[in-house]
């Protein structure tokens, strides 16, 4: 028997948690699954999984691979690490926003995430919701530069500002407890990477505008 079966038997159903949103009818955003959310999300229609999370085990990311393989999810590992300043380019984005569309096109959703669906997960759902799997240079040339400047803000507010982007706020370096310091000086090292990941994405999608 597979283990996904056994799990099964002893799983009730609670339906899609609230903590994965619909970018629209092709992709969903949202947090590292478990087990239960895996399966909540193949009954909502995901057949294709994003994983943004950076290389190593934390997660335990093939636990997620083995039991999408078992579901029929197609597993996709992209890793890109905010930390060790390895961020997503133009084609990154532009080939991952071309397969969401070619797989709802076919029936298909797909969900993105990364650790807490905050940050990788936020400026890939962000490319995809502006550019819809078109170029981004397609959708520049056929909107007006106003319009164009609308799109942009209202994907900023929608996958940064109203969500959990910003949350962090810089610690003290310099205080006397030991591992007080050592959680700071991490906090601090993820506000610096996602800063610069976050201005990375802007120059990006804004390069088409002197604004």
């Amino acid at each position: 028997m597979k283990l996904i079966n056994l799990y099964k038997k002893f799983y009730t159903s609670h339906g899609l948690s609230a903590k994965y949103k619909d970018v629209d009818n092709y992709l969903i955003r949202g947090p590292h699954p478990r087990i239960s959310d895996l399966i909540e999300l193949k009954n909502a229609g995901v057949d294709q999984i994003y994983d943004f999370r950076h290389v190593g085990m934390r997660g335990f990311k093939f636990i997620e691979k083995y039991f999408c393989k078992e579901l029929g999810i197609n597993y996709i590992r992209a890793p890109y690490s905010y930390l060790e300043g390895k961020y997503p380019t133009k084609d990154d984005f532009a080939a991952v926003a071309q397969n969401v569309k070619r797989n709802g096109e076919k029936g298909g959703k797909t969900l993105f995430h990364c650790n807490s669906g905050s940050h990788r997960t936020a400026h890939m759902a962000a490319f995809y919701d502006l550019t819809r799997g078109e170029s981004i240079e397609k959708v520049y040339s056929q909107t007006d530069p106003i319009s164009y400047a609308d799109k942009v803000q209202n994907v900023l507010e929608k996958h940064f500002y109203s969500q959990k982007y910003f949350s962090r706020s810089i610690k003290d370096e310099k205080t006397l407890n030991p591992i007080t310091r050592l959680k700071n000086i991490f906090n601090n090292r993820v506000i610096k990477g996602t800063e610069l990941a976050h201005s990375s994405f802007l120059a990006i999608i804004t390069r088409y505008k002197n604004w």
